[in-house]
């Protein structure tokens, strides 16, 4: 087994009824060297008090408190410059990790020296906590992983999944703070493409899905985030400069002709609204299930067709065992692009 310190980071926002379960999926695992960060990114309500009381049960657990609210990506950015270990995960306040998680983690960066990340599929949580869903990840081969390198992919990983050198990380610069959101997808796509990310098939986590995420508040500025990841990447790849998040944004979208924009528009609400159906239908809500599926049907009819067919072939996969699921390119591409709206 790995012995390596790895620094767990947590950052935290209204997060009292969650946190707790969270940092006892940590403590629960079968990896012992650890340090904890968690970092209450100015909460409301009763997070510093929970905080502060792990930090007294652990030694290992370090409980910081912004002075004001900065954003999950300053929050992770300064722990990560805090961390100690060798390695950092990172781990959302409400999301949780097996037992094997780390160890596995780790066992794959050992035995694949050429890859500086590694992450992993998930499960779904709904609101009460329950398992109900397999949320599929890439990429897991080295083919896929040269083809991210090659073509300038994304891959398909959450936060609270991935497992990154430190070093990386620091030679990065971390997450892009002027970003709302979209920032993990820009970082990560960059270090798979870079540096090489590699995610295993077994579900080594648990993603909650909850309707008041910052995706759900801005996704509008979302989706432009990760149009302008791919063309990014595409610029890495020419050996072009680099847009920021503000040029991509006036270039690709505002400055459009009016009826372009307009239909950019129409497109990217819909994609909203099958992600609140796809939020709605995961947690058995059947009322906003009918609104959003009528919405979005309304707004883009042959996307919300797609989508349809999508849950109902991911419903029967969710019945399937995890370590049974083939996973081709082919098939982690599909779903990833799928599946990408609930994100």
């Amino acid at each position: 087994m790995n012995s390596e310190k790895v620094s767990v980071i947590i950052p935290a926002f209204n997060a009292a009824d969650t946190l707790t379960q969270t940092v006892a999926s940590v403590l629960k695992g079968t990896h012992k060297n650890l340090e904890i960060f968690i970092v209450d990114d100015f909460s409301t309500d009763a997070t510093d008090k929970v905080a502060a009381k792990l930090a007294e049960q652990d030694s290992r657990i370090q409980y910081f408190r912004n002075p004001q609210n900065y954003g999950v990506s300053k929050s992770r950015n300064l722990m990560m410059y805090r961390a100690t270990g060798e390695y950092v995960a990172f781990l959302d306040s409400d999301d949780t990790w097996e037992p094997n998680k780390l160890e596995v983690c780790l066992k794959m960066l050992a035995d694949n020296p050429e890859v500086k990340a590694v992450a992993h599929a998930l499960r779904y949580l709904d609101k009460r906590g329950n398992k109900l869903s397999y949320i599929p990840t890439y990429p897991t081969t080295k083919a896929e992983m040269q083809a991210i390198k090659e073509t300038g992919e994304s891959p398909w990983v959450f936060p609270s999944s991935v497992v990154v050198y430190r070093s990386i990380l620091l030679e990065e610069g971390g997450f892009a703070e002027d970003w709302q959101v979209g920032e993990d997808t820009e970082l990560f796509t960059k270090i798979a493409q870079k540096y090489g990310l590699l995610a295993t098939t077994e579900p080594l986590g648990n993603y909650r899905i909850r309707g008041n995420s910052l995706t759900d508040k801005h996704w509008l500025k979302k989706r432009i985030a990760s149009d302008c990841v791919k063309e990014n990447q595409l610029r890495r790849l020419r050996g072009e400069k680099e847009l920021s998040l503000n040029e991509y944004e006036q270039v690709c979208f505002k400055n459009l002709p009016l009826l372009k924009r307009l239909n950019k528009f129409r497109e990217v609400l819909a994609l909203h609204y099958m992600r609140k159906l796809g939020q709605s239908w995961l947690n058995r809500e059947v009322l906003p299930t009918l609104v959003y599926g009528i919405a979005s049907t309304a707004i883009d009819p042959q996307a919300t067709l797609n989508k349809w067919k999508w849950m109902k072939a991911h419903d029967k996969l969710s019945h399937q065992t995890a370590e049974g699921i083939s996973h081709s390119a082919e098939l982690n591409r599909q779903q990833s692009s799928k599946i990408g709206e609930l994100s």
